[in-house]
């Protein structure tokens, strides 16, 4: 968790508050802190540690959770559950006020540091606003800011019959928070559990296998999962990484089965027209003897010769012109190999690579992206995006909120910075 010193994170921040705490006596103050100790241990068991950052306020908690939304809601209803366990109705605590908390719940932007003991702290506006939200509770409620309750009522049907809207409130600060009321359905509790279930199952594996590795009398085991393992942007840079790898050596791949089957194709044939040519070799022969033939026919006719002699000369002649025909048939094959060695087909150039243009956003409290009708992520988290030149119709939409739309062009090596704040 201190390796991700400084760094700034969306997260949800749970904010507790102890009533009348400080008008309380020391052991008063002790049985409440210990009863909140405990109940609150009991709720985060399942989150990983490296999920959530717990900060002692005195007379409360603050809880920074750095995973899934779910995990603040689970937390504050499995503390109020744990209320009305002790006998109390949230009525009657609401009533009397007497070891009583109030919760408030928020989902913002919080910086990770480190304090004087160089331990993980929060500071920013996500604790700030969680403060705020608690201020305006009741003992005994839940409150949540509209920010998180545009992001988990709509995460399940459950979710959503839980809040009751409240209105706008000013702080001290006159800044307005619209506030909704966390109510009780049991529906709600049984999806949060599950879900905790169902996360809580990808880390128990190691925690099984250390404890049957643990030696049978000792009486508490401590276990612990790699930082590596629990760093989930370690390893989407890792995944990236590959990613990348495998898509170079996909490309070379590819250029070379273009690049190779090109000479193979232009000297197959030469083996195959080979072998005609070869076997009309003994032919020429014939022309060779009837040049003396023709010879003698040239005498026979300026002088008086027999003609029983210039008979078989022209029928000699007449055999010479289908020899002379033969060599004639043997060309072409030499000639189509002869051009396919010295004119082999010339591979097609390879297509100039395009430079993307960058959109960088700045979204405020938040947003999705849609471009060209294709959903492009949230912003925040996601800050930039690589989009190829040209036009694009630029969407960003919030639930509660009419979308914006911009329409752009861009260039290769651009980069366009959209703002937009929801108000």
């Amino acid at each position: 968790m201190l390796d991700q010193a400084n760094r700034t994170f969306i997260c949800s921040v749970v904010f507790i508050d102890l009533v009348g705490y400080s008008k309380k006596p020391v052991a008063e103050q002790i049985r409440l802190k210990t009863s909140l100790t405990n109940n609150l241990s009991e709720a985060i068991k399942d989150i990983p540690v490296n999920d959530r950052i717990i900060l002692d306020t005195g007379d409360g908690a603050a809880l920074s959770f750095l995973g899934d939304p779910e995990d603040a809601l689970f937390t504050t209803l499995s503390l109020r559950e744990a209320m009305v366990r002790e006998n109390q109705s949230a009525t009657q605590i609401e009533q009397s006020g007497e070891d009583a908390i109030r919760m408030g719940i928020n989902l913002g932007p919080v910086k990770l540091v480190k304090d004087i003991n160089g331990h993980p702290n929060i500071i920013g506006d996500g604790i700030n606003v969680s403060q705020r939200i608690m201020s305006f509770a009741r003992p005994g409620q839940i409150v949540v800011s509209r920010s998180y309750y545009d992001v988990v009522s709509n995460l399940a049907s459950e979710y959503a019959k839980l809040f009751t809207y409240e209105g706008s409130r000013t702080d001290k600060h006159v800044r307005e928070h619209e506030i909704y009321v966390v109510g009780h359905h049991e529906g709600a509790m049984k999806k949060a559990r599950d879900s905790m279930k169902d996360r809580a199952a990808t880390t128990s594996t190691n925690v099984k296998r250390a404890a049957s590795a643990a030696a049978p009398g000792s009486a508490t085991v401590t276990l612990t999962i790699p930082n590596f393992v629990q760093d989930r942007r370690k390893l989407t840079a890792v995944a990236g990484a590959l990613a990348a790898v495998v898509a170079v050596l996909g490309f070379l791949v590819v250029t070379k089965k273009s690049d190779v089957p090109a000479p193979v194709a232009a000297v197959a044939p030469a083996p195959v027209t080979a072998a005609p040519v070869e076997a009309p070799r003994p032919a020429p022969a014939e022309p060779a003897r009837t040049e003396p033939s023709t010879a003698e026919a040239g005498k026979a006719e300026p002088g008086k010769a027999e003609p029983g002699k210039t008979e078989p000369a022209k029928a000699e002649a007449g055999k010479t012109e289908p020899a002379k025909a033969e060599p004639a048939k043997a060309e072409p094959p030499k000639a189509v190999a002869a051009k396919a060695k010295a004119e082999p087909p010339k591979a097609p150039p390879a297509a100039p690579a395009v430079t993307p243009a960058t959109l960088i956003f700045s979204i405020h409290p938040w947003g999705e992206v849609v471009l060209n009708g294709k959903p492009s992520g949230v912003s925040p988290p996601v800050k930039s995006l690589k989009v190829a030149p040209g036009k694009y119709k630029v969407e960003i939409r919030n639930t509660t909120f009419p979308p914006h739309v911009e329409s752009i062009e861009v260039k290769s090596r651009d980069e366009l910075t959209i703002r937009h704040r929801f108000q």
